[in-house]
């Protein structure tokens, strides 16, 4: 099976597990709503103060508390809250030392002393948009609202911590790979844009407001940057994904994306505005970016007619669009906080593209494989595995007169009669294990190529100061120590060395001309030194 029928199966597995999770998390939720009534009831108080537009006070008495009901619960946005029971405070969340910096958006879990008469709530509006915000009170036994809210959100953060987990995988890959397969940095920005969405989305769970609320401050920041980081590489991964050429409309967004960042993170330091009055400039800056994404794409798709494969990539879009769209409405005419909705239309659009992006990275690799394959065939010689006499000449052609070379020319002796004798076989094992030689003594000094059927030839390059006698008596040794090990064939390499000398040599193939007098020359030496041996025996 082809690995693009792979992904494509894999892609509608991953489709039809993203649907049948939205079923079983919403189901948990009204399951989890329901049992929540068990264990914790709604209560409204006795009576509500509007001491000023910025305060209000809630007021409870102790006759509306039943038995085994020890933990007052209720959400907050961006207000200061006071407890106290009698005259007692019990509970405190206050804006912080930082300026500007809220509370944020808490769930308060305030514990109630047996035997107080009253429960007084006070609350005070950071920002003039939450004065009015209504506060529903529940009431009911302290851990078991706890540990029901926690694993009610538990799916929800599953699916925060997938997404930074496969944005963190993303990037170890491109890292890893990047060199070795000439990896685009679509992969990194996607890997950094989904890591980016999931640190954002997590910080809005009900999880991070439970588990989170001693380092809340730390928790507002991380938020607000994530969510404006996402803007850039959403852009440029997008762009590199589809191959877009565009000019200058993106590079303006994402310069405009850092620009915020700067802007709000100096006047959240400053104290002059905070993070949460600015949201809507981030809102609109996300806006631009998904409605300039969605026209490039429509021009591409005009121009190029976008693959049948990408328009998942489309409908996903359109998802993200609806779901954000769902969950912008909910942030500002609701709870000022995200909605389920926006998490899961982010984290479909990245499976998604996270599909198409492996399948991508698959079909590269593919490529990537035959383009080896086929530079392997052209240049590498296919019985030694060395460099052929292609490689050579493209050398040649390029390092007509080099500033330093040498040149070193091997001939093996007896291959002819080899092949005669003990059959074709035998003389490529020879020729094998003579490469093997060469190779061994003089691979880390240059290139090492098979130019003729019983011909090699190494080049070394640059100011290499190897001592050329010493090699050669290395070779030597090597050859008679496998001589001594093997049976005949008895392996025999003449060699000439010569370097390129700029006064003399017209070009690199008269020092060639040198080395092979060379050989010659110590071919027949060789030949005689045998001829000798076998009188003498």
């Amino acid at each position: 099976m082809k690995v693009k029928e792979i992904l494509s199966r894999i892609f509608y597995i991953i489709v039809a597990v993203c649907v049948l999770l939205h079923v079983v998390i919403l189901s948990l939720s009204f399951f989890d709503n329901n049992q929540q009534e068990k264990y914790c009831r709604s209560i409204i108080p006795d009576r509500e103060y509007q001491t000023d537009e910025d305060n209000r006070r809630f007021v409870f008495s102790a006759q509306e508390i039943k038995k085994g009901e020890n933990c007052l619960r209720f959400y907050t946005a961006h207000m200061e809250v006071s407890v106290y029971a009698d005259d007692t405070l019990i509970y405190h969340v206050g804006q912080q030392a930082m300026p500007k910096v809220s509370p944020g958006v808490v769930w308060n879990y305030v514990e109630i002393p047996s035997g107080a008469e009253q429960i007084q709530v006070m609350i005070r509006a950071v920002y003039p948009e939450v004065r009015q915000k209504q506060i529903d009170f529940s009431i009911g036994e302290y851990s078991q609202m706890y540990s029901g809210m926690l694993y009610q959100s538990m799916p929800v953060s599953f699916i925060c911590l997938l997404e930074i987990l496969l944005g963190f995988a993303m990037v170890l890959w491109w890292l890893i790979a990047r060199t070795r397969m000439q990896m685009k940095q679509t992969m990194l920005h996607f890997g950094i844009f989904s890591f980016m969405t999931g640190i954002w989305a997590l910080n809005q769970t009900d999880a991070a407001l439970l588990i989170l609320f001693p380092v809340r401050v730390e928790s507002v920041f991380v938020s607000a940057i994530a969510l404006i980081l996402m803007v850039p590489f959403f852009m440029w991964f997008t762009k590199g994904f589809f191959d877009i050429e565009d000019k200058w409309g993106s590079d303006i967004i994402c310069t405009l994306a850092y620009l915020d960042l700067a802007v709000q993170l100096i006047l959240q330091l400053t104290g002059i505005c905070g993070f949460r009055q600015m949201y809507t400039v981030t809102h609109v800056l996300l806006g631009i970016a998904l409605l300039y994404t969605i026209v490039m794409l429509i021009s591409e798709y005009r121009k190029t007619k976008v693959q049948r494969h990408l328009r998942y990539v489309v409908v996903g879009g359109f998802i993200l669009l609806g779901t954000l769209a769902a969950d912008l409405l909910h942030f500002y005419y609701g709870s000022f906080q995200t909605s389920i909705y926006g998490m899961y239309g982010v984290f479909i659009y990245i499976i998604i593209f996270a599909v198409e992006v492996c399948r991508q990275v698959a079909e590269q690799v593919d490529a990537g494989r035959k383009l080896q394959i086929y530079e392997e065939l052209a240049t590498k010689d296919m019985l030694t595995k060395l460099y052929n006499r292609n490689a050579y000449d493209e050398w040649i052609k390029v390092n007509r007169r080099p500033e330093k070379a040498k040149i070193i020319i091997f001939d093996l002796n007896n291959l002819k009669q080899c092949n005669d004798t003990m059959g074709h076989a035998a003389g490529d094992t020879y020729i094998q294990n003579a490469a093997q030689i060469i190779l061994h003594v003089f691979g880390n000094c240059g290139n090492c190529y098979r130019i003729g059927g019983d011909e090699f030839c190494v080049v070394i390059q640059g100011n290499d100061h190897s001592d050329m006698e010493d090699l050669f008596r290395h070779m030597r040794q090597e050859q008679d120590e496998f001589n001594a090990k093997n049976a005949i064939p008895q392996i025999q390499i003449a060699y000439g060395y010569a370097e390129f000398d700029p006064e003399t040599d017209r070009d690199i193939e008269d020092t060639r001309s040198r080395a092979d007098d060379k050989m010659y020359q110590k071919k027949r030496e060789i030949k005689a030194d045998t001829n000798e041996n076998k009188r003498t025996e």
